[in-house]
């Protein structure tokens, strides 16, 4: 056995710095203690997240499914195009969007504008002009061109119209199956009671089509008249120059043709028409501008009731709704059956109101028409 020297137990002074150095090191260190409240809430924090992790991908799963039938649903086979085909817009999200949902939006939402707006819109200035009406369509007529199965037919279904302000559905035709239209040939139009509101030519306008044949006794069942989408790209009508225009699809047993009018710096003209005196109205009221001749319908007294002889009021409208450009004029024409005319013409504003007095025949009426801006865009 080795004996311990006492300078083996005395430390060296190397020693005795390195003990020092070691101290200093741990000099800032914290004393270590375990937070057990604080690992608690760590750790109830990460559950939560983790929870709502899962519950988000169980939303996005439920709703892609729901998308993914909404899709199919509006994926249809075409018989005379060979191939499947939307009937319906798809570009949107269908697990939150709604395609029967008819447009909140009515007219008259800018009647009161901004004064500002009003002078800066009407301004031929260029260097002033910092706000402009955007671009609209009047839709004239929606035609029943032919016939798989001749004619007459009774028609019943829905011709709609979606803008980029909403894409909900507007209404062109809305005709149940027990107040079905008589269409006796292909020269018969559709009988349409809107839109509503202004249309507005942003991106586009989204015609959708649903038109059933009713049947009749001896006949088959209801039979399917058309079903299908017709989209009008508003990138290139703002630039063409064309005023009228028409689109067409063939599907099912018919041919379906639209024809529209493209509205630049339009203004929506809400028109309202009573009866000041007393007298029999029978006729057709119709409007249209300087440059689109095509008149859209007013009122055929065909369609709606006729003024009895000792009435006042309101005339009854099929349309009161119309576009006008800020650089034309709005032109209402009431025509009676025996063939009197008069015409009376309003200068388009962006806000506020005109009227005036019109007589035809025995019937003296006084025209209100609303302006509203539709849409705007800023230079």
């Amino acid at each position: 056995m080795r004996c311990t020297d006492r300078d083996d137990l005395v430390p060296s002074m190397s020693m005795v710095d390195k003990y020092d150095n070691d101290d200093e090191d741990c000099a800032d260190l914290e004393p270590f203690f375990f937070d057990e409240p604080e690992a608690v809430a760590d750790h109830e924090r990460r559950m939560r997240r983790e929870q709502e992790e899962a519950r988000r991908k169980e939303q996005r799963e439920h709703d892609l499914k729901v998308h993914n039938a909404a899709m199919d649903r509006i994926l249809e086979y075409e018989p005379k195009l060979g191939c499947t085909t939307f009937t319906r817009i798809s570009f949107c999200n269908l697990s939150k969007f709604n395609l029967d949902e008819e447009s909140p939006l009515g007219p008259m939402r800018y009647t009161n504008a901004d004064a500002l707006a009003v002078k800066i819109a009407s301004s031929d200035d260029g260097t002033a002009k910092q706000f402009i009406p955007g671009t609209s369509a009047n839709v004239i007529t929606v035609k029943i061109a032919s016939s798989d199965v001749g004619f007459p037919i009774d028609v019943y279904g829905t011709v709609i119209a979606r803008d980029s302000l909403d894409l909900k559905c507007v209404y062109l035709f809305k005709c149940d199956r027990d107040h079905c239209q008589h269409i006796t040939s292909k020269d018969n139009l559709l009988i349409l009671t809107g839109p509503k509101r202004g249309i507005a030519l942003i991106d586009g306008i989204y015609f959708e089509v649903n038109l059933k044949i009713k049947g009749g006794p001896g006949r088959q069942k209801d039979k399917q008249l058309s079903k299908g989408l017709l989209t009008l790209d508003g990138r290139p009508a703002v630039l063409e120059d064309r005023v009228v225009g028409r689109g067409s699809f063939d599907t099912r047993l018919t041919k379906v043709v639209i024809t529209y009018a493209v509205v630049k710096r339009a203004i929506e003209a809400t028109i309202a028409i009573e009866v000041l005196l007393q007298g029999r109205f029978s006729g057709l009221i119709t409007a249209c501008t300087t440059s689109m001749k095509n008149s859209i319908v007013l009122h055929d007294s065909k369609v709606t009731k006729v003024m009895a002889s000792d009435s006042k009021g309101a005339i009854e409208l099929l349309q009161r709704v119309v576009s006008v450009s800020l650089k034309e004029k709005l032109v209402v024409t009431i025509a009676t059956r025996t063939g009197l005319k008069s015409t009376i013409k309003f200068t388009p504003r962006v806000n506020g109101g005109d009227e005036n007095e019109v007589t035809c025949g025995s019937i003296k009426m006084r025209v209100k028409v609303t302006w509203s801006i539709i849409s705007y865009e800023y230079l």
